[in-house]
């Protein structure tokens, strides 16, 4: 069976009963490198090559995955999924031909002597520097999508990502810095738009300003999140997932029913865009066939959609917006974002800053939680400054965030002209996808502000 009849196949079974199929094949090749304390730790070299079929039926999924990437593979692994919903529906199997590249994929072999000259530079920045572990890891994955509308898709995807964190000791008290940088770019590329040595330098700017903080105090202020390293993590934690249409129509979302309304100050249009060229959360196509595109969840501080796949398609009607997205083949795909970000206004940093006379200064943010229910959320950050009649001052540590999404969006007071990304991995249901997050620099009216008593 040829591609082209594979395709008829899924056609003919997607007339039956509104069916919709999609068969997902892969095949990838990775390297990853760790180096701590200028040792190499770990060397990884590594390779998958599998299918996956899912049907959508009857607001059912019904999903199977083999280790395997021919087509008889492929045509078997499609009639062991409908013959568990007794769809008679047999197809001939054909004659093993793969469906994607067998060779060895040819993205670029990486070694340590950069990661160890890195570390080098490093630790004649301090000698309070105790531990340093970078990381390099870069993977190319081949993919064909074949859907019952008919979609043949054909994409080659790259991954690459740079890490640092460093360990600082003084006075017997450990303190770390973390930082990294990645694009959807093949190695080489990757390393001509990424200065690792300067990202490994914020990592160790980071942890050597530990000693140096003092408590942050605790109450309710204004508080400023950094364009330049913040990296939109409360948009994506906290309204991010509130508009995956999944988490919407699940009822677990803040945004149901919320269409056309005043969500956020007229200052904020949020956007998902998954076309934007290397970004690490970038593809051409989601993992369901459909093309990527610019989705504006917010416009002008109205809710303008929300992120959709085919199941919330199939279910909901939501327009389809290419945020169908799986881990691989042995994952079905569900509704994730891509990259996320708020779009830039027209105001300085220092003007901003200039606004508040005591608050807080959010440089970089850490991990945290959210509830898309209710858009209750509580952050770590892992940078942070008091900002003192318009100008930011001592640096703090133990500061925590604690707000509300949906709040925070009215809460805006004022949108900086600096947008910048960082990069991620997001989990969910068990499955994890490479993300970016955005934002310029934001002034929010107020947060609890979680740290030492004032």
């Amino acid at each position: 069976m040829s591609v082209n009849a594979l395709v008829e196949a899924l056609i003919s079974l997607g007339r039956k009963k509104d069916i919709f199929c999609d068969l997902y094949i892969q095949s990838s090749f990775g390297h990853s490198i760790s180096v701590e304390d200028g040792r190499t730790e770990e060397i990884t070299s590594g390779s998958a090559g599998g299918s996956g079929f899912r049907l959508l039926s009857d607001g059912m999924i019904h999903y199977g995955h083999v280790h395997g990437i021919t087509s008889d593979v492929a045509v078997k692994l499609v009639d062991d999924v409908i013959k568990m919903i007794n769809i008679n529906c047999p197809l001939p199997m054909p004659a093993p031909e793969p469906l994607v590249k067998q060779e060895q994929l040819t993205n670029g072999q990486i070694d340590s002597a950069m990661l160890r000259e890195i570390h080098h530079n490093l630790v004649k920045e301090s000698k309070y520097i105790k531990k340093v572990t970078l990381r390099l890891s870069t993977s190319e994955k081949e993919i064909t999508i074949i859907n019952s509308r008919g979609d043949l898709v054909r994409d080659t995807r790259y991954s690459s990502r740079f890490s640092a964190h460093i360990v600082v000791e003084k006075d017997g008290k450990l303190f770390s810095g973390y930082e990294s940088r990645g694009f959807s770019l093949p190695f080489a590329q990757f390393l001509e738009r990424t200065d690792t040595m300067s990202t490994a330098l914020k990592a160790a700017k980071r942890a050597l300003l530990g000693p140096e903080c003092s408590p942050c105090p605790a109450g309710k202020v204004p508080v400023v999140l950094s364009g330049e390293e913040a990296g939109g993590t409360m948009i994506h934690e906290a309204c991010g997932h509130a508009l995956e249409g999944d988490i919407v129509y699940k009822n677990r979302s803040v945004f149901k029913d919320r269409i056309g309304e005043v969500v956020a100050n007229p200052a904020v249009t949020l956007i998902d865009d998954a076309t934007i060229e290397g970004a690490f959360g970038s593809y051409k196509f989601d993992d369901e066939g459909t093309p990527a595109q610019r989705t504006i969840l917010i416009e002008d501080g109205i809710l303008k959609a929300y992120m959709a796949d085919v199941f919330c398609n199939k279910m909901w009607g939501l327009p389809l917006t290419g945020n169908g997205r799986r881990e691989s083949y042995t994952s079905y795909p569900i509704t994730r974002m891509s990259n996320t970000f708020l779009l830039p206004g027209n105001m300085e940093k220092e003007e901003i800053i200039s606004r508040v006379s005591f608050g807080l200064y959010a440089q970089k943010m850490g991990g945290g939680e959210t509830d898309p229910t209710t858009g209750d959320f509580v952050f770590n950050v892992e940078e942070a400054y008091l900002i003192e009649d318009g100008k930011i001052t001592v640096p703090v540590k133990g500061a925590i965030l604690v707000g509300n999404g949906p709040q925070v969006l009215k809460d805006i007071l004022a949108v900086g002209s600096d947008l910048e990304f960082d990069v991620g991995f997001c989990g969910k249901n068990g499955q994890s996808v490479p993300v970016t997050d955005g934002q310029p620099t934001v002034l929010i009216k107020e947060l609890v502000v979680g740290g030492s008593d004032i």
